[in-house]
């Protein structure tokens, strides 16, 4: 489905114009001749993303983005503001009425599509971040997972999560468990830092699960660096007591003490576009989640490559190959 834009403006030209250049780049448009036809369409419509011109008769544009701005379930939509204007005075009332950008009339095409784009992304960006962890979330994680299948260019993606990580929660407590969360984040963005490259993506899919997208063919390096970042500073999260020991203990559904080991090891599944081509984001989280089950089989840390091939005509064989 092609992102949805509203177009607010009381002069049908400008209307039209708009509309025709938005058309033109693959969006679904709806246009409001007035604030007040907006503020009914907007939630019908449900557009990612208001054009919105300053001087209306009745409603002007500062009044119906603080009406947007009121309101749980619109707050979120981005604004671009049309305006014959630039002072000072109006950059300082779009500031207060969470204007997310300006346009000047007469504006170019390029620039329009170039301001929405951005404005969209950013947006897209905010809303996706996970909280505790400040990473792109599962928006963002989809966005580049669905731009890189496009694009048809190379890549490695590789996927991470905590092995026993709910009976770390169990018995030190949830905020110790985000604690380690955050030192995974450490781990996988000093990584990247040091080994990997500008366009590189680490993602947080939620909880003890994270995702790496990478633009060129290092992601087993980047992996196996992250491990070794990971178990480095993970023994400072458990008690000394239990460090001694090498285990801890804690009760089971059933009422029985069982042992932990205390350390916690990481399962990292590795899949490349050279080993198959992916057509939906639905295929690799299928690939993943297998890859995944046949990782949390194995003790210790483990790196789970796809081995996957595809030829035509038909589904090849697929096996697990792992390095602890």
């Amino acid at each position: 489905m092609s992102t949805r834009v509203m177009v607010v403006d009381d002069d049908p030209d400008i209307r039209s114009i708009v509309k025709t250049v938005f058309e033109g780049d693959n969006y679904t448009v709806r246009t409001c001749p007035s604030g007040e036809d907006a503020l009914e369409q907007v939630k019908v419509f449900n557009p990612e993303l208001i054009v919105l011109d300053v001087m209306m008769p009745g409603m002007d544009g500062y009044q119906v983005c603080s009406e947007l701005k009121k309101d749980f379930e619109t707050a979120h939509i981005p604004v671009i503001l049309l305006t014959a204007k630039q002072d000072i005075i109006d950059l300082e009332r779009g500031v207060e009425h969470s204007i997310d950008d300006y346009i000047a009339k007469p504006f170019s095409q390029r620039e329009l599509l170039a301001r929405a784009k951005m404005v969209l992304s950013r947006t897209r960006y905010q809303l996706g971040c996970n909280p505790l962890t400040g990473l792109p979330g599962n928006l963002e994680i989809e966005h580049r997972l669905k731009e890189v299948i496009h694009s048809g260019k190379p890549y490695s993606l590789f996927y991470a999560d905590i092995d026993r990580f709910k009976s770390f929660n169990d018995y030190y407590g949830y905020a110790r468990g985000d604690s380690v969360i955050r030192l995974l984040t450490h781990c996988l963005v000093q990584a990247t830092r040091v080994l990997g490259k500008p366009k590189d993506f680490v993602g947080h899919i939620g909880g003890d699960d994270f995702m790496m997208l990478c633009y060129h063919q290092d992601a087993e390096k980047l992996a196996n660096r992250v491990i070794e970042l990971f178990g480095e500073g993970v023994r400072d999260y458990f008690d000394e007591a239990d460090l001694k020991r090498d285990y801890y203990e804690i009760k089971d559904r059933t009422g029985c003490l069982r042992r932990h080991p205390a350390t916690l090891t990481l399962t990292v599944v590795l899949v490349s576009s050279e080993k198959r081509r992916f057509a939906t984001t639905a295929e690799i989280a299928d690939v993943v989640t297998e890859l995944k089950k046949f990782g949390k089989g194995k003790p210790g840390n483990i790196v789970v490559h796809e081995r996957r091939g595809t030829t035509e005509g038909g589904a090849a064989d697929r096996k697990g190959d792992c390095k602890e």
